[in-house]
């Protein structure tokens, strides 16, 4: 039974971990939280459902994956180029319209909500994939659809993470994000990086969804929910931190699991918070977070 816990435990800390290191590569690019996270997170269900019935509806489900992560991610550069980017065209950055590009995250969640509910309604809708029969191993019980969910979440992870080290554009990436300062006087072009760091933010969010949704179906709802976790995943591993995002997200969902399998199921929902507030008070700057100290 433990095992079988930990198993979608894990499972499930991959999924916020995702959504939470879109976040955080998102905030790092442009020093603000995006809160249409969420909905870009539902986006990515929906979009993996239609991508699921193109073609008499037999595309395998790991295209329908790969097709929603590159068109989420194509949507998360369109979003900031025509949104985001023009409310720093006075001047100073984003930085400077940080609060304005908040409160357009909230306004972008709601049409983003909004589109969802004209073009697919309210109700849930179920994925048509059949990932076959549980494993069992003795008396531990292993279904297919969390071992997928885990075994996909941490590929998309190593692909990210060789992206990010190991290339040329990952390297300008991160260059933007310690210093956007710095980065111009090298020679990198800052306004394009941010628009891939967001859009890669995008993009990982969206596959987020991809991978969940045949658990917890696409519903136009499921966003809300999962950016709260996704927020708490974030700060316990440390907020803007891209491992410490994995990490929280694992940790959050391990523990949220086991307390629902050995409390109480019924407060589920309530677990990642009360974790979020015991790390916070035991290291405030979360586990893989820097701690700047200011000389008086």
């Amino acid at each position: 039974m433990l095992f079988n816990f930990i198993i979608i435990g894990l499972s499930l800390g991959l999924i916020y971990g995702l959504v939470a290191l879109g976040i955080s590569l998102i905030y790092r690019g442009i020093d603000v939280v995006h809160f249409a996270q969420g909905e870009i997170f539902m986006l990515g269900a929906f979009v993996g459902l239609v991508a699921l019935k193109l073609h008499e509806g037999s595309v395998p489900y790991w295209l329908a994956l790969i097709v929603t992560t590159i068109f989420i991610g194509i949507l998360g550069v369109v979003i900031e180029r025509l949104f985001y980017r023009r409310l720093t065209e006075g001047g100073g950055g984003y930085t400077v319209a940080g609060m304005s590009i908040i409160i357009c995250g909230f306004g972008m969640s709601m049409v983003l909500m909004g589109i969802a509910f004209i073009i697919w309604g309210n109700e849930s809708k179920s994925y048509p994939v059949e990932f076959g029969p549980a494993i069992f191993l003795g008396e531990i019980f292993l279904p297919r659809t969390y071992i997928w969910i885990a075994v996909v979440g941490v590929v998309l992870m190593i692909v990210l993470s060789l992206f990010m080290y190991k290339t040329k554009l990952g390297l300008a990436a991160r260059a933007v994000a310690f210093s956007r300062e710095t980065a111009y006087l090298m020679g990198v072009n800052v306004p394009l990086m941010i628009s891939l760091i967001f859009g890669l933010g995008c993009a990982v969010t969206g596959a987020a969804g991809v991978l969940i949704a045949p658990i917890l179906f696409a519903q136009i709802q499921m966003g809300y929910v999962m950016i709260l976790k996704a927020f708490a995943a974030a700060v316990v591993g440390g907020f803007g931190s891209l491992p410490g995002a994995i990490l929280g997200g694992v940790i959050v969902g391990l523990f949220e699991t086991l307390c629902a399998g050995y409390l109480w199921d019924e407060y589920k929902d309530i677990y990642a918070f009360f974790l979020m507030l015991v790390v916070l008070m035991i290291r405030p700057s979360g586990l893989l977070g820097t701690t700047v100290k200011v000389k008086a």
